[in-house]
């Protein structure tokens, strides 16, 4: 068994009327293909980039081009999705006449679901791939990281890791995650990935809230804050809220009727100033409360220490 550890980037529309919406929602167009071959060891075996010229989202969004580096000049010269997935297949599978048996890793869930949406856009096979590694949740297992979904940069620095390439660039990050697959013990994540995946909350109640403009104020939006209780119907009522990015955030809400429920808030960029909410309500148990109180209280006396430090400050001078 080989392992393809396999990193995407893409390139969104530059406003919400020029966004594809059939056959699938393209909330990204692939222009960056990265993936570090391995054995069954992690020992390195072939490596891969491929440029992939955009056929949708032919202008270069400024946020993408600011993250990722890619200038448009850079997005017009590329091979197509579909030429680009052919080498891209010969290369993980083989020899056509005996394929290699292989998995995909990446970091996080979002690489994987981009890929079927571009593969089910120009009709090609979207199954490929779908057997894959989170390394997220092995990452979190061994870390006991705070955050689930932890950033790719965060999780190197945490495991020593330098960081002397470009990040959000396909091959850097594919070779990151392949880093620390070999920090990582990943014989026994590999051998109990399942009861990770198994552990994985389910939600009593999920959506997308479309066309937030201001992020800044989510949790103050109506259209996104007005969630009813998933049991009874009845609006829950929200309590403090912690952000875990500028884009995600919780809080532990309540039902008269029902109880506790954590509810969970995760941005998603579609263009320029354009985004959509994805809400989702849980079970709360006594370690989720728990758990997000402890937060709650070390955000305090964070925010009471800077305070001082500023008064301090205002005194000296």
């Amino acid at each position: 068994m080989n392992y393809i550890i396999m990193d995407l980037e893409w390139n969104q529309a530059v406003s919400p009327a020029r966004m594809i919406r059939t056959p699938v929602m393209l909330h990204g167009e692939i222009i960056q293909i990265g993936a570090v071959k391995t054995n069954d060891r992690f020992e390195l075996i072939n490596k891969i980039k491929i440029n992939v010229r955009p056929k949708y989202y032919k202008i270069m969004n400024s946020h993408v081009e600011k993250l990722t580096g890619i200038t448009q000049a850079q997005l017009a010269v590329g091979e197509t999705f579909p030429q680009a997935f052919k080498r891209f297949r010969v290369w993980c599978e083989g020899d056509e006449r005996s394929p290699e048996e292989f998995r995909f890793i990446t970091w996080g869930f979002d690489d994987l679901g981009v890929f079927a949406d571009n593969l089910t856009l120009h009709g090609l096979d979207a199954s490929f791939g779908s057997d894959y590694i989170n390394l997220q949740l092995i990452y979190n297992r061994q870390t006991n990281a705070e955050h689930l979904q932890c950033a790719l940069a965060t999780a190197a620095e945490s495991l020593e890791i330098p960081l002397d390439v470009q990040c959000h660039d396909a091959f850097n990050d594919a070779y990151l995650t392949y880093e620390l697959c070999r920090k990582l013990d990943m014989t026994l994540g590999l051998a109990e990935y399942s009861e990770y995946v198994a552990a994985l909350p389910t939600p009593l109640f999920k959506d997308a809230v479309q066309n937030i403009d201001d992020l800044k104020k989510m949790i103050y939006n109506r259209r996104v804050v007005s969630i009813p209780c998933p049991k009874c119907g009845e609006p829950l009522k929200h309590g403090q809220w912690l952000f875990s990015s500028g884009k995600s955030c919780k809080t532990i809400s309540r039902c008269d009727t029902d109880g506790d429920f954590l509810v969970k808030l995760k941005a998603a960029r579609i263009s320029e100033g354009n985004y959509t909410v994805m809400r989702s309500v849980y079970e709360a148990s006594e370690d989720d409360i728990s758990s997000f109180n402890e937060k709650l209280k070390k955000r305090e006396e964070r925010r009471k220490k800077a305070k001082e430090t500023s008064l301090q400050g205002e005194g000296t001078k």
